[in-house]
Order: C-alpha cells, then sequence, then structure tokens
C-alpha cells in the first residue's frame, strides 16, 4: 500500500462500532496515547541566493511540473517533493498540480508499481476522487456493492442488511485493484513529474524549505517535502516519527480467479468470523474476488516462501464455509501477499511534520485495515492540503486579494498551511485509528465463549445504522 495498511480489506470490522469498549481499554488508550518527545535532529542550512531552488553540485536538473506538462529547470522555480508514487504521493501529486502547485514524485522503484491486490473504496474515498476527477473511470470497471453479509465459520448468517441501512445514504463501496487504481491517478500526473530510481536518504529543514538526499548522492532543494512513503516512511524517520507498532496478528490477501462463477452474490460484501481467525472477500468483477484471512501470529514469525502461501493460508481455514476456503484455492501463490498488520496511535500534543516537512498516507497516520480506511484516508490527504494551498495562492477575488505564485509566498504563510493541514488530518484520523485496533483486538480474540458472547450481540442487538459513521466524511472540491 504504497504499504501494507492500504489494504482495505477486513472493512466490516466496524460492526462493533456501537459496543462500548470492555473494561481495562481505557488504560490501554491511555499507555498508547504517550507521546514521545520529538528529537532535535534537523539541521540549518544556507539559504540559496534570491530565493531560487537548487541542485548538487553536478549539473542534473529535474522538470518541475504544474499541470502544462513543461519541462523546466529545477532550479527555475518553487516545488513540492513528494516521496512516494503509491496511492497517497499519486494522489497528492494530482491534487496539487490541479491547483497550481509545481511538484515532483519521488520513487525509488524503477518503475510504476504493479503489485498489490485489491483496495476497498467507501464513500469518502470516492468522494475524493471525485475531486480528483477519476472516480467515474473507476465506476465504469467495478460493480456497486450494495450489500453486507456477516457470517460464522460454520456457515450461519449472524447479521445481513444493505447499506442504505446505513446512516447518510445512499452509498457508495467498490472493490478496485489496487493496480488499476494507480493507473487511474498516474494517468492525471505528468510523466515528467515523476522521478524513478529515486531513493530518499535523508531529509533536512532550513529557512527556505526543506533539502532531500538521495541515495544515488543527488541533492534537492524544495519548498515543502510531503513524506507519502508508506507505514515505514524515510521521512518520518527524519522527523523521528515513532516506527508502526505490531497489532497482533498477520494477512493473506489475494484475488481469486473464478471464471465459473463466484462463491458470492455480485453485489455483496461477506466476513465470516471464526476463533482468532477470521475472513473476507467482495467482488471486483464478474470473475475475480478479492479475499483475505486474518489470523493471530508472533511478531517474529517464520517467512514463508511465495509457493507456500496459499496453502499455509488454507491451514487457517479447515472446514469454513461460504465460499473462502474456495477462494483460496483459486489463487496462484504469486498472486497471494502476506503482511503483518501494523498501527500507530497519534500522541496528544504532538505532530507529524517540522518546518516545511510533512507527511500523508500510512507516514502520517498508519491503521490496521479493521475499517477499511487506510487508503481512503490517505486519499483526503491530498484533497485537504491542496485545497488549503489553492486558498493561499488564490486568495478571494472578491476581497481584492492579488494571487500569489509559489516563489512569492513566505516560508512562514507555508509553514502555517502544513500545520493547519496536519491538526485537521490528525483530528480526522486519531479517532479512527484507535477504533479500527480496539476492533481488532475484539474479533481477534480466539476464546470460545467471547466469541459466542459476540456473535449472540450481532445477531439479535446489534444495528447497522452507524456502521459507516467514519465514512460519513466529504473532503471537498478542488475546483
Amino acid at each position: 500500500m504504497q504499504s501494507q495498511h492500504c489494504a482495505q480489506d477486513p472493512a466490516l470490522l466496524s460492526v462493533l462500532t456501537s459496543v462500548p469498549a470492555p473494561s481495562g481499554c481505557r488504560a490501554k488508550v491511555k499507555y498508547a496515547f504517550a507521546s514521545r518527545t520529538v528529537q532535535k535532529c534537523l539541521h540549518r542550512q544556507p539559504a540559496p541566493r534570491h530565493g531560487h531552488m537548487c541542485c548538487s553540485a553536478s549539473s542534473t536538473t529535474l522538470a518541475t511540473c504544474s499541470g502544462d506538462k513543461q519541462n523546466k529547470s529545477f532550479a527555475d522555480q518553487d516545488i513540492f517533493l513528494i516521496a512516494g508514487a503509491g496511492i497517497a504521493g499519486l494522489a497528492m501529486a494530482a491534487a496539487l498540480i490541479k491547483v497550481g502547485v509545481p511538484c515532483k514524485v519521488l520513487e525509488r522503484d524503477p518503475g510504476p508499481r504493479k503489485g498489490g491486490s485489491a483496495i476497498g473504496l467507501w464513500p469518502n474515498a470516492f468522494r475524493a476522487l471525485d475531486a480528483l476527477g477519476v472516480a467515474d473511470s473507476l465506476r465504469q470497471k467495478h460493480p456497486l456493492i450494495s450489500r453486507v453479509e456477516l457470517c460464522t465459520d460454520d456457515g450461519n448468517t449472524l447479521k445481513a442488511f444493505s447499506l442504505d441501512e446505513c446512516q447518510g445514504a445512499p452509498h457508495e463501496f467498490r472493490g478496485v485493484k489496487r493496480s488499476t487504481l494507480l493507473e487511474a491517478l498516474q494517468s492525471i500526473v505528468p510523466e515528467s513529474c515523476i522521478e524513478y530510481n529515486a531513493a530518499i536518504h535523508s531529509v533536512e529543514t532550513d529557512q527556505n524549505g526543506a533539502i532531500v538526499h538521495l541515495e544515488n548522492g543527488k541533492k534537492l532543494r524544495a519548498r515543502c517535502v510531503i513524506g507519502a512513503d508508506g507505514a515505514n516512511s524515510r521521512v518520518a524517520r527524519a522527523l523521528s516519527v515513532s516506527k508502526p507498532n505490531y497489532a497482533g496478528y498477520t494477512a493473506y490477501r489475494g484475488v481469486a480467479t473464478m471464471p465459473n462463477g463466484l462463491p458470492i452474490p455480485g453485489d455483496t460484501v461477506r466476513q465470516t468470523w471464526g476463533k482468532g481467525v477470521r475472513s473476507g472477500m467482495y467482488p471486483i468483477s464478474d470473475t475475480e474476488l478479492y479475499w483475505f484471512t486474518v489470523f493471530n501470529a508472533p511478531e517474529d514469525s517464520a517467512f514463508v516462501a511465495v509457493e507456500d502461501r496459499q496453502s499455509d493460508a488454507l491451514k487457517f481455514l479447515p472446514g469454513w464455509k461460504g465460499g473462502i476456503y474456495e477462494a483460496v484455492q483459486s489463487t496462484s501463490p504469486d498472486n497471494i501477499s502476506r503482511s503483518k498488520l501494523t498501527d500507530r496511535w497519534p500522541p496528544i500534543g504532538k505532530g507529524f511534520s517540522k518546518g516545511a516537512v510533512t507527511l500523508a498516507g500510512d507516514a502520517a497516520h498508519p491503521m490496521t485495515p479493521n475499517l477499511g480506511q487506510g487508503g481512503c484516508t490517505a486519499l483526503e490527504d491530498a484533497v485537504i492540503l491542496a485545497r488549503k494551498m489553492n486558498a493561499l495562492l488564490h486568495p478571494s477575488q472578491a476581497k481584492g486579494e492579488r494571487q500569489h505564485s509559489l516563489r512569492s509566498v513566505a516560508t512562514s504563510d507555508l509553514i502555517q498551511v502544513l500545520r493547519e493541514y496536519e491538526n485537521e488530518r490528525k483530528s480526522r484520523t486519531r479517532l479512527i485509528t484507535v477504533r479500527s485496533n480496539l476492533m481488532g483486538q475484539a474479533l481477534q480474540i480466539p476464546f470460545a465463549p467471547v466469541c459466542s458472547l459476540r456473535n449472540f450481540v450481532v445477531r439479535n442487538i446489534y444495528s447497522p445504522r452507524h456502521f459507516l459513521d467514519h465514512a460519513n466524511y466529504d473532503c471537498g472540491q478542488l475546483t
């Protein structure tokens, strides 16, 4: 996803959002929110002459982009550098270009990313994609999912409901291949705005912006650096942001090709719960089915070779009903991924940025996929920051204020916009991160009595009215 958290697979764990947290969770929350002191490891650098951007001592130049697809010398104008050409990075570039901010995406891989399984896009994600102008192309390729089934591993249905029963209806949910989403985002980012084989080594700030050091020895100056390079972000490391914590469970994910028919209705997402193991699946086309299975495992569990992933995933699902076993059997081992699920709870009073360096997506707010919001909130990040930059560069003409170029914007004003963005995104993602973590803990409990109680509550008490409260968010438009 970009990082492991962008997979939006166990989205249905939000069924417990209306169930009070068990005793003892309050202490855990307080502990997880305890903040670490951010190390002051960033160095001052002399300001470039005349406020221009500068390259390393070599004559290497980079093209800058502001939507016109014209190449210009990197030293000729100010620029935003974005680390990572995953979902968060490409969405951020697309949004900034849309409002006239010149930017460059730095990607460590030698070419566009092709891997990954699928991602569930909830209503808040489609609002962001509408703002970027790529939602309709995805709607044409992927079916609308309108029903939810919650089942036990022996095939019994605990609860089935329509998404329109949830507050804020109508709702839109579609499963999309990660590669398809990346292609849609890349289609609106000029090729000259993406630099491949550009792995970041370190980042530092100065009074005019930031300096990026690449592993190939290049040194690039920018007005702003945005780390969108995943949960294990190099940019986050430069800001002394703590590493994500292992949640205690691991996931297998894959896309099954089933030309003879899917084991679930074409408009349905189904999740099946066992004891310490759960699974889920939904269609992404007439013949393709995204699936996942999540199981408890120690953090230092043994590495599983690619050729052994299918058999290892199946061993957690013996005798399971509902189609998940067949879906895993229909997936070639090289199309199955395995990842440890992690998150980081934002400490109260501490941020994820410094000076003109900030973060987006999993680099900023890594979360477990239990609410299906990692990739969705990354798309929100892009639109929110671009809207704030648009307001800075293009003030209301009704007030007689002149428009600004990025070069004419004071660094202090730019930093103020980044702090506003950071504060807004922390407020939005903090509760989602904590809530997702607690949902995962509740549903990964392997004890039969607790599972029986959970099933009783869902079957007899639970109402889906608030199932999608976290997705009832509108990031706004860019024009």
